[in-house]
């Protein structure tokens, strides 16, 4: 009996892992149907049916209340206005250059105006940029995941998100923590693995930890590491996935935000089950990143957004932060026109939304400027806004006219 014992072990082992295999095949079947999202939504409170996903001529699209596909292109953070401006006053600003959605961070008072993004970034405060100390809001924190009373807490903060946003017909869909800090190797120097193993014995993440230890056969500790960051993962997205589902089953889900700081293939497969599309936050300049995209986009068969972008441009005296500045808001103009038109030229990328409406600190401790896209007043930037005018010119003429027919150009 005693010779026979580890191979009994090893194969209850193996048989765990099949197990784990089939189920995660099972939830990714039943989260998206054939033409890769949710392609029917159960009509609001208001009558009206729900934003969903569609394929038209291969191209996947946003399908908005009024049944019409659409390219969404607008602006996130549009509450950081709130402090200068009227919140319609930056709705008649958008809309009269042609944007047709908000992005995260729409005030309430924007809501019934145009499609909008949802998303928090309180639940799980593990955003790349979020200060080192430990301490404040604003505070960089893992938690532990396998901790029933931190699952109940974070369930208690979907619900509170879902019931806000569940009977609204413009509502485009959820987005979770933004840019979290999944690589084991990362700017803000710690990970997730490294936190639960140093929780303390009787921690429910601790004893998940040593159970993984007791299955794993491997000399290699990266690849221990990695393992384990993806059942840290499997664990996180089961615990927020299942509560958007029990709270709000009838809007697009599009997970974590990612970026390619934050991109993780095998935290991305833990992920997929869970959601019907990708939020992805590309470098703020160009050009146009198709090859990676297409990377993304073959590894997860759904459709992209692309949810926080912009192009940076030297503006004075300000202190614009950025790895590449374009020369003003005229180049810059050019570059985010060539870029987006990419987008809407890629079948698979269903909008884009520009970074921040106004000039506006950093947060989270930063120093220099978020850069808007309006100057002061809300004024036009010269070049930017007569660019992204006739950018959204060609987004209507390339868009279908219905999501029963070929696409035609007006």
């Amino acid at each position: 009996m005693k010779l026979l014992l580890p191979f009994i072990m090893a194969l209850l082992v193996a048989t765990h892992l099949i197990a784990q295999d089939n189920a995660t095949d099972q939830r990714s079947k039943t989260a998206a149907h054939s033409d890769g999202g949710l392609s029917q939504r159960e009509p609001s409170e208001s009558g009206l049916p729900n934003i969903r996903l569609s394929k038209i001529d291969g191209r996947h699209w946003l399908i908005g209340s009024d049944g019409k596909p659409f390219f969404a292109h607008g602006i996130t953070h549009v509450g950081n206005a709130r402090s200068k401006h009227d919140a319609m006053d930056v709705a008649t600003a958008c809309k009269r250059l042609g944007f047709n959605a908000y992005g995260y961070g729409c005030p309430p008072e924007l809501r019934s105006d145009m499609p909008y993004l949802e998303g928090w970034n309180d639940l799980v405060p593990i955003s790349m940029y979020r200060g080192k100390g430990g301490r404040g809001e604003g505070a960089h924190k893992f938690v532990d995941i396998f901790d029933p009373k931190e699952q109940t807490r974070i369930a208690a903060g979907v619900q509170a998100n879902c019931e806000k946003n569940k009977d609204n017909p413009n509502c485009i869909g959820y987005c979770w923590t933004d840019l979290a800090t999944w690589p084991l190797e990362n700017q803000a120097k710690r990970n997730w693995v490294d936190f639960t193993r140093s929780l303390p014995q009787d921690a429910p993440g601790q004893k998940a930890y040593q159970r993984f230890l007791n299955t794993w056969d491997g000399e290699d500790d990266k690849s221990r590491d990695q393992a384990f960051l993806r059942l840290i993962a499997r664990e996180y997205f089961r615990v927020i996935g299942e509560a958007n589902r029990k709270y709000d089953s009838e809007h697009i889900v599009f997970g974590d935000r990612l970026s390619f700081y934050t991109y993780d293939a095998d935290v991305l497969k833990e992920m997929l089950p869970w959601v019907d599309a990708i939020a992805f936050q590309p470098h703020f300049w160009g050009p146009y990143p198709k090859k990676q995209l297409d990377a993304i986009y073959k590894l997860s068969g759904k459709p992209i957004l692309l949810c926080d972008f912009s192009i940076r441009f030297k503006d004075g005296e300000k202190d614009v932060r950025n790895w590449k500045l374009s020369e003003d808001s005229i180049a810059a103009g050019k570059a985010y026109a060539e870029y987006v038109k990419a987008a809407i030229d890629t079948d698979y990328i269903l909008g884009v939304f520009w970074c921040n409406p106004i000039d506006s600190s950093k947060g989270f401790g930063k120093t220099g400027v978020k850069q808007g896209f309006f100057g002061n007043g809300l004024s036009e930037r010269p070049g930017l806004h007569e660019a992204v005018r006739k950018l959204n010119a060609y987004r209507d003429k390339v868009t279908p006219e219905s999501s029963a027919g070929p696409p035609e150009l007006r």
